[in-house]
């Protein structure tokens, strides 16, 4: 059953002195009344429920931090607290009334199981249900002593609960409800009225600013990269990162290590919302060779508990310009040099036996603009320039454009860049 503790009188509670026995006695009064009660619970509704914090400490130090965990071989002492008047951020809560009557908290293993033992209040009760448990799940609700009622606005400790991690790696949160009966909630009587009229605020209906537990040591997210990346000659390097956090949901940071590449490199590294993932781009030069590890890194809530995963840029130098004899046997459309360009690029390509090649530059909607090669070619590499200009010798707008290499042996594309 739910303690309904009540810090003044209920906004509902009133009651008209209209008599009803004749309902058209004192029709403007009705009127008046309904009109009245309408007013009261619309205002009633847009009042913001007044806790904005409820969170978990473990060392002691009163605050959440990635300190505090739970202990898989031992009961930890986990302190319940509440912030009656603000966010975790100190930005002030939507109720102004102090006072503090009663509380009710439901804790929820996610991800594995708990062991939960006895709670000692750290308010001065006057009533407690008796405390509810699972293997998953704990609630109880504690009625306080007139003293507490006038409480000011602030942080309060509730009391501690002896916990112990199970199986699996549990994540332990507050929860606005619970399945060991459905008139449990986490919430607490307050001197504003709450969603129920009742004066008592609700997770879930009137807050959702809270904190949760892990086990210790925290867990790291898993970071997912490629181990190799070899792009063709001067492409752009675009590589995704994937992070999986496995620590109550939450990845603190995400970073990558550009430091091995060339000096004067133009890598961009931009994590997704939440760091849950992000993306590397670089656009290298004609004298960028060689090897090049970028190491990408996750962190939990707890900044020790990270993982690292390096990927291998592999640049080439130019196929045509180191093995002719060996270009001479594919078919192949190399990057134009240079890239970005202007006035003048070159466009190399190779194909394996003699047949008709078309080479045609397309600009962003796809219409040809450019025909730079239609006849027969011998086998072999071969290279020609553009100047920017289209069929007509008239000069291109900068932008994208696109160049397409078509032939017996097959058919593919590359981009450039031409910049005025």
């Amino acid at each position: 059953m739910e303690l309904k503790w009540r810090s003044g009188p209920d906004a509902c509670s009133s009651r008209s002195n209209v008599s009803s026995s004749n309902p058209r006695a004192h029709p403007r009064r009705i009127q008046s009344v309904f009109a009245a009660l309408i007013l009261v619970a619309a205002m009633a509704a847009a009042i913001p429920a007044a806790a904005q914090y409820m969170y978990m400490d473990t060392n002691g130090d009163s605050l959440n931090t990635w300190a505090d965990s739970l202990s898989s071989t031992s009961p930890t002492a986990t302190d319940i607290w509440l912030d009656t008047g603000a966010n975790r951020d100190d930005t002030p809560g939507s109720c102004g009334a102090p006072g503090l009557t009663s509380f009710s908290f439901i804790l929820k293993a996610v991800t594995g199981s708990m062991s939960f033992g006895t709670f000692t209040s750290a308010r001065t009760a006057s009533g407690q249900q008796p405390p509810a448990s699972s293997s998953t799940e704990y609630h109880i609700a504690v009625g306080l002593n007139p003293s507490e009622t006038t409480t000011e606005l602030g942080r309060y400790k509730l009391g501690t609960l002896n916990v112990q991690a199970g199986v699996g790696n549990p994540c332990l949160e507050f929860a606005p409800g619970t399945t060991l009966s459905p008139r449990y909630s986490t919430s607490y009587g307050a001197g504003c009225v709450g969603p129920r009229f009742d004066h008592t605020s609700r997770l879930g209906t009137g807050w959702s600013d809270w904190d949760a537990l892990s086990v210790l040591p925290s867990a790291p997210p898993q970071v997912t990269a490629p181990g190799i990346v070899v792009p063709p000659y001067l492409d752009p390097v675009v590589i995704t990162v994937q992070v999986t956090p496995t620590t109550c949901g939450s990845v603190s940071s995400l970073g990558a290590n550009l430091s091995a590449l060339p000096p004067g490199h133009n890598a961009v590294f931009s994590p997704q919302p939440g760091n849950l993932g992000g993306t590397l781009t670089w656009q290298p030069t004609a004298s960028d060779h060689g090897d090049f590890p970028v190491t990408f890194t996750a962190a939990s809530r707890n900044p020790n508990a990270r993982t690292s995963r390096t990927t291998i840029i592999r640049l080439v130098t130019d196929p045509v310009a180191v093995g002719a004899d060996e270009a001479r046997q594919e078919f192949a459309l190399w990057q134009n040099r240079p890239n970005p360009f202007n006035p003048l690029t070159t466009i190399r390509y190779s194909v394996p036996g003699a047949t008709r090649v078309q080479l045609i530059l397309y600009d962003v909607t796809g219409r040809p603009v450019a025909h730079l090669v239609d006849h027969l070619e011998s086998p072999g590499p071969h290279e020609v320039a553009w100047s920017g200009n289209d069929d007509r010798g008239r000069p291109m707008a900068s932008g994208v454009y696109w160049y397409r290499l078509t032939s017996a042996f097959g058919a593919t594309t590359r981009r450039l860049v031409l910049a005025r």
